[in-house]
């Protein structure tokens, strides 16, 4: 079971470096390449034996549901207080929904349709 699932980290990650996630594998060349899809090899791997050893009764329950739980958080996080600007319909805006509100309602005038702005970009 462990081998199978080296095997579809290993192909995960060479899929992911050759299907342009990083940038296109002409452009980056083989070295850069390579070292990408050993990163991702490697974490991926890194993952795998620490569920091995959460599993082992080194953790509480399973380390996957674990990590995936972690991740989760993380991006709800980032969702709320992510700083980093987009581009929208609207102009330019925060990605974070609460940093978004904020701007919104010191910027805009009529606090209403900063309101409706915030809730519903």
């Amino acid at each position: 079971m462990k081998l199978f699932t080296i095997l579809i980290t290993f192909g995960q990650s060479i899929s992911y470096v050759m299907s342009g996630m990083y940038g296109q594998p002409e452009d980056l060349g083989y070295f850069v390449c390579f070292l990408i899809g050993t990163q991702l090899f490697l974490t991926g791997f890194m993952v795998l034996m620490l569920d091995e050893m959460m599993s082992a009764g080194f953790g509480l329950g399973s380390g996957i549901s674990l990590f995936i739980a972690v991740n989760i958080s993380e991006d709800i996080v980032w969702k709320c207080f992510s700083p980093v600007t987009i581009s929208s319909e609207g102009g330019t805006e925060f990605e974070g929904c609460i940093v978004a509100f904020y701007h919104f309602w010191m910027t805009k005038g009529d606090k209403l349709s900063a309101l409706r702005a915030a809730f519903y970009r």
